[in-house]
């Protein structure tokens, strides 16, 4: 393993004052080390205006020397969003920022007094003890587009779950009364969201007129739902095993129905708008149609990858990427022996989502990502783990085009490789196929 990053970190606070800071809702925990690591009194400041102009400063001026006003480093943990304020502050005033994980936090605060002991002035010293250990990594700024594009990123995702909830909650409660339903209608369709908000028990079929709902539902659905559709609703309407609801229970389950579904629908307008300025966003960039050149990589997921990833050209190495994503090897080897390496799982888990997506559909294309998903699973057919397995030649593969600044040529050589691999591939399958059979 190298530690050229680990040695150059050391070196950038060498010699300096470190502020450690503990952030908090109130209040700011404080505690400042000297060069040699012998740290001061902890103290607190306000999280307010005055806290931040007046107070940090007229506390620090007292501890620290006159000449090292400007060369004091702040070393804030990243919990949740309360550290975000305070290092935009002390980076906008002209001042060295790092960032601890709180991570590093948890598995240090054993080292003082062999204790797991949490207090805000423990973690204030620690933020500066992991600082000058090189345990941090630099406060880095971004230009409003790429911010603008990151805060999008992250509002499409908890929509994205917040629209799964609700629709997980429908689910539940129709697979209650009427468990038949989903039979016959998708539930992730303007249909069943239609046919729902009116018509979500047994009894609601029986006595419906199909004709005209059916046409209703046609027009709907251009025509791949429509009066056939209600028939097969009634036929097992007649047969439902779905618990029987009487009047007054069928009001509230009308009314719980109908605020998910109304939600549902609100939070699907309001992805498609986040969409739309994302997408707008993401084609400003030169990586966009480097991305879009991929086939299967469409263009959400494209303008996804970007804001996740900020700056293609800041990483100098895919491997950085996979590491952001969690999909980085863990490794744990000691003499002779060498444990099974698995990924380690911390990092940023949209990127990850936006990644498994990527190669899901890049392994059906692209003849490099289709070639190592082949391999793996004539030797081991295991698809999920094998799709991840991909990912560094997906990461790969994007980081050489961004560097060459053009999109994806195919290699002849990879497709002649590619078609003996599917040859074998689609032999096994059959083989397995003929062998299930008997």
């Amino acid at each position: 393993m190298k530690y050229k990053a680990l040695q150059a970190k050391k070196a950038f606070v060498a010699g300096k004052f470190v502020a450690g800071i503990d952030p908090g809702k109130k209040k700011q925990q404080i505690c400042l080390n000297n060069p040699q690591g012998l740290h001061a009194q902890p103290f607190r400041v306000d999280n307010s205006y005055s806290g931040y102009h007046d107070e940090l400063w007229r506390k620090l001026k007292a501890l620290l020397p006159e000449e090292s006003h400007q060369d004091c480093v702040f070393a804030i943990e990243t919990s949740c969003n309360l550290w975000q304020n305070l290092a935009h502050y002390l980076h906008r005033t002209g001042h060295t920022v790092v960032l601890v994980s709180p991570l590093t936090t948890y598995q240090s605060r054993p080292l003082i007094g062999h204790s797991f002991s949490h207090t805000d002035p423990k973690d204030a010293l620690l933020m500066a003890n992991n600082a000058q250990s090189g345990y941090f990594d630099r406060y880095q700024p971004y230009d409003a587009g790429i911010n603008a594009m990151h805060e999008l990123a992250m509002i499409y995702a908890k929509n994205r779950q917040s629209l799964l909830q609700h629709r997980l909650r429908t689910r539940a409660y129709v697979e209650y009364v009427f468990p038949e339903f989903f039979q016959v209608v998708d539930l992730d369709t303007v249909t069943a969201r239609f046919l729902l908000k009116e018509y979500f028990l047994p009894q609601h079929y029986l006595g419906l007129d199909i004709e005209v709902v059916g046409a209703q539902l046609a027009q709907l659905s251009n025509r791949q739902y429509g009066v056939e559709t209600l028939r097969q609703l009634k036929l097992r309407a007649q047969h439902s095993i779905g618990i029987p609801k009487s009047p007054i229970e069928e009001t509230a389950g009308r009314l719980a129905l109908e605020s998910w579904i109304t939600v549902e629908e609100y939070l699907r307008a309001q992805q498609q708008k986040i969409l739309n300025t994302l997408l707008l966003l993401a084609k400003a960039t030169p990586y966009f149609e480097i991305l879009a050149s991929l086939k299967g990589i469409g263009e959400v997921l494209a303008a996804l990858f970007i804001a996740e990833t900020r700056d293609l050209a800041a990483y100098s190495h895919y491997k950085q990427i996979e590491k952001l994503a969690g999909f980085n090897l863990r490794l744990i080897e000691s003499g002779n022996y060498s444990a099974r390496k698995r990924i380690s799982h911390i990092g940023n888990a949209r990127l990850a989502w936006v990644l498994y997506k990527m190669v899901e559909e890049t392994a059906k294309y692209v003849p490099e990502v289709r070639i190592k998903f082949i391999k793996r699973q004539l030797h081991e057919p295991r698809y999920r783990k094998n799709l991840i397995a991909c990912v560094p030649v997906l990461l790969s593969l994007i980081m050489s085009m961004v560097k060459r600044g053009g999109g994806y040529e195919v290699r002849p050589e990879k497709v002649k490789e590619l078609n003996k691999l599917e040859a074998q591939y689609a032999k096994r399958k059959k083989q397995k196929t003929k062998n299930r059979k008997d």
